[in-house]
């Protein structure tokens, strides 16, 4: 006769349900996975269908029980290498978001956001370039590729051993990286529109009598809208360099 006992049965469960925690924490975070067009459900099934698999061959520390004491901090453990897991991928876009900002914000583009509350605090340039980061991360096999990497996490980081491992995740250098980036691409701009306000400065100190507002709009956002149709091809390095970085990170 078959007998289980409570001891196997927990060991059981915990190899599915941790490996579990650390995939809906990735969805939680990463990009595309966690758009709200993602439903919960949705979310749910894909995660129980990556792990299934993975609880066969991922092992747990002898006496390993999630019913423990304990349990609850590996739980939070497995959730928090997901989320950095996801949150390392995002801050990818973050540069070419805060690229998009920063030229909207020179070309006057912001101003839109008063009449557009849907868009929150986000300018048109600003959403099509996330919009373009996106869209290339997919095309890249991007959520695939996530997958695999919380699936080789756990031979990077195996569950039960506490926070090591966990500073390969350096915050100060990957923020520092979104900065460089995002203001290297967005440096043409701001140069641009500096001359620009310069320009336009000594005009309107050489004839007052001229409106300097109805001629400075139309003169930056056509030149900054030209500018940026002439350097889209010249996102592609930024962007590669980026998404090579993050596959570095994650693998």
């Amino acid at each position: 006769m078959l007998t289980v006992t409570d001891t196997q049965m927990m060991g059981w469960l915990g190899s599915f349900l941790l490996p579990l925690f650390r995939v809906l924490g990735l969805m939680s975070a990463a990009p595309i996975l966690s758009h709200r067009s993602v439903t919960i459900r949705m979310r749910m099934a894909v995660a129980a269908a990556v792990t299934l698999p993975l609880s066969a061959w991922v092992e747990l520390p002898a006496g390993t029980s999630i019913a423990a004491p304990e349990g609850w901090a590996m739980i939070g453990r497995e959730i928090a290498i997901g989320l950095l897991i996801g949150f390392t991928a995002r801050l990818v876009f973050a540069s070419f978001e805060l690229a998009g900002e920063l030229i909207g914000l020179q070309m006057g583009l912001s101003f839109a956001g008063f009449f557009d509350p849907g868009a929150g605090q986000s300018n048109a340039v600003g959403r099509v370039l996330s919009n373009l980061s996106l869209l290339t991360f997919l095309s890249l096999n991007g959520p695939v590729i996530l997958m695999v990497a919380v699936a080789q996490s756990f031979q990077t980081f195996p569950i039960g051993l506490g926070l090591q491992g966990l500073q390969r995740f350096d915050m100060v250098t990957m923020g520092a990286e979104v900065f460089a980036t995002g203001l290297s691409v967005a440096l043409p701009f701001v140069i641009l529109m500096l001359f620009l306000n310069a320009v336009l400065g000594v005009v309107s100190r050489v004839a007052p009598q001229l409106n300097v507002f109805a001629v400075g709009f139309p003169l930056t956002i056509g030149s900054g809208l030209a500018l940026l149709a002439t350097g889209f091809p010249l996102l592609e390095q930024p962007l590669t360099r980026s998404i090579e970085r993050l596959m570095q990170l994650l693998g």
